[in-house]
């Protein structure tokens, strides 16, 4: 905070703020070094205070009859400090036409008298150390040294305490920590008027990381601290603005409302922009901003700053360059952290997940081919929470995994149970990138089924968000191994969204299953009928096992069964089934008997 003062009048303004507010800690270290030099020069009155450009606030007094803690520069004795930048030793104040028209002098409440300058190390006055008697005294030369050494102790010290956790080591600009310190005080002080809280996200953090292994830290260092001077310039701030380091990459503003309002304008017309990191090397920049309004005597610091956050996050998230806080936005995230929580809750619980079984039916011959596991989670106040949101919330945490072994366990102990009862029908498990990508996955997993007194062949791997899978080595390293132990893979959700069919050759893959939204309209979309029967041609050409997901009514598995897919699954054939209902169903299974006896050539559908 205190450094290059003399270059930045924000940052001084901003100083000479931070020292004027209460502060109990500092403070009271602050009387320790006036108590200390009162020791010292052998006196017994003390004080010591800081400045801003028009006042001097007294900050600690001892033995002397000082009435007021802010007193007008010049009307003070400590003028003379403060302008020269030199230590006043006075034997005899009222001797010295400096002071002898001081009320405390006339009164005889301060004879003697001496003070010292509180010095950055760039020389500026921040305040004096003082010590005064009733009587005139001489001190020794020692004594002086002395005073001047812990004058110098108490300048180090507040340096200290506004450099340490207060300024940011990489840009030296005032830090998180400062900003919220100064909204505390504006709440402490019940400050009139509203404030805007401006949050401005210059960089994709992962992508400065990524710079950083191949450029190297001095260059990434360089060109984040050159994000400041190129913020102020484009947001044409004022040099009394002080502009806050947030976090690597992030800047914030503290402004009254009405100027927030014109910066905000700026912020939302931004262009991009290009950070110079080499002299061969720009890399494109877009500004995401949020903000929140405060008021002073009606909101709390914390949770201001908190939806500022919010709000810049939110931005992020949308790709669009300003956003104001938005609560019920915020009400959802925070729902969604609290579900993530819970969500950790029920892994231990024993009451809340559970696994529904789905059929797969052969198109050829009616039979019941397997099932797939499907998660379930029964939220104690929220009621079912959708697979959808259950993997949404856990994907990018290390709950993906526990959730997976969570599955695991559930479905080795459902096929003992089976086994034991003569259904020997196999179950696949869907597992995600990030379990994929953990070393040692598929020994673990086959480790796991072989101490069961289960084989490979008993569970079945779905694999889900393919694409990430490719971009991961490691992933791909663990399904081969998956596929060399004797596990059989399944590629889910093929033909949602954008399909690339040249990586079906890099993944060990055994069944493709098709997604629901490619075969749902097959039986009253023509187009949907020409793309379906010839994604299934070429896939049964290429010999992958397709399976079709999403059937629910009898024409449509009509058709599939003609275009040549091999198995389907869907409410046409059974909702999802508790473990206790499947023995049951089973002995029922009667419409698949139907289907099969149904030749595919007895019917022709139009392409």
């Amino acid at each position: 905070m205190f450094t290059g003062l003399n270059k930045s009048e924000s940052k001084r303004l901003a100083a000479l703020e931070l020292l004027r507010n209460e502060d109990k800690g500092r403070d009271a270290a602050l009387k320790e070094y006036a108590c200390l030099a009162c020791e010292v020069m052998g006196v017994e009155g003390c004080f010591i205070t800081v400045f801003d450009d028009a006042c001097q606030y007294i900050k600690y007094v001892k033995d002397v009859p000082i009435t007021h803690n802010k007193i007008a520069i010049d009307k003070t004795m400590c003028q003379y400090t403060r302008a020269s930048s030199q230590t006043i030793v006075c034997v005899d104040t009222r001797q010295d036409t400096r002071f002898s028209h001081q009320p405390l002098v006339q009164s005889g409440d301060i004879l003697f008298y001496a003070s010292a300058p509180l010095l950055t190390r760039e020389g500026l006055v921040l305040g004096t150390l003082c010590v005064s008697s009733a009587e005139v005294y001489s001190p020794s030369s020692r004594q002086i040294d002395n005073f001047n050494r812990v004058a110098r102790l108490a300048a180090l010290y507040l340096e200290a305490c506004y450099s340490i956790g207060r300024v940011d080591a990489l840009t030296g600009l005032p830090n998180r920590q400062s900003l919220m310190r100064e909204m505390e005080c504006l709440v402490q002080t019940q400050a009139s008027g509203s404030y805007g809280v401006i949050i401005f996200d210059l960089i994709d953090m992962p992508r400065a990381y990524e710079l950083t292994r191949y450029l190297g830290l001095a260059a990434v260092e360089k060109m984040l601290r050159n994000f400041a001077p190129l913020l102020r310039l484009r947001l044409r701030l004022k040099e009394t603005t002080t502009l806050y380091a947030f976090a690597p990459g992030r800047f914030a503003v503290l402004v009254e409302y009405g100027a927030a309002q014109t910066l905000l304008r700026r912020a939302e017309a931004l262009p991009g922009t290009q950070a110079h990191i080499t002299s061969d090397i720009d890399i494109p920049l877009t500004v995401h901003s949020g903000y929140v309004k405060f008021t002073p005597r009606e909101d709390d610091a914390h949770e201001s700053l908190r939806q500022a956050i919010s709000a810049v996050h939110e931005a992020i998230r949308q790709r669009i360059p300003l956003l104001a806080f938005n609560p019920i936005l915020d009400h959802k995230r925070n729902k969604d952290f609290k579900l993530l929580y819970d969500l950790s809750e029920a892994i231990k619980a024993h009451d809340q997940l559970y696994l529904v079984y789905q059929p797969k039916i052969s198109l050829r011959s009616g039979k019941t081919e397997g099932m797939e596991a499907l998660l379930r989670w029964r939220h104690p106040q929220a009621g079912n929470i959708s697979p959808a949101t259950i993997v949404a919330l856990a994907e990018k945490t290390s709950l993906m995994a526990d959730i997976t072994q969570w599955v695991i366990g559930q479905v080795i102990a459902q096929l003992k149970i089976w086994r034991a009862k003569g259904i020997l029908l196999p179950v696949s498990i869907n597992v995600t990138v990030s379990d994929f990508s953990l070393s040692g996955f598929a020994s673990q997993l086959e480790r796991q089924v072989r101490e069961a007194g289960l084989n490979p062949a008993d569970i079945r791997i779905e694999c889900l968000e393919t694409e990430k899978v490719l971009e991961s080595e490691a992933a791909l390293e663990e399904l081969d191994k998956l596929k060399m132990a004797g596990f059989q893979i399944l590629l889910d959700d093929f033909g949602a969204g954008y399909s690339n069919i040249n990586y079906l050759r890099r993944i060990p893959i055994d069944v493709i299953k098709l997604d629901r939204s490619l075969v749902s309209q097959i039986t009253t979309d023509p187009g949907s009928r020409i793309i379906a029967r010839n994604v299934i041609m070429m896939l049964k050409e290429l010999q992958y096992v397709v399976l079709a997901e999403g059937v629910e009514d009898h024409d449509t598995a009509r058709m599939l069964t003609d275009y040549g897919c091999d198995e389907a699954q869907g409410y046409y054939f059974s909702r999802p089934l508790q473990a206790d209902d499947l023995p049951a169903w089973l002995a029922e299974n009667k419409p698949y008997r139907i289907l099969a006896q149904i030749s595919p050539n007895q019917h022709q559908y139009g392409s």
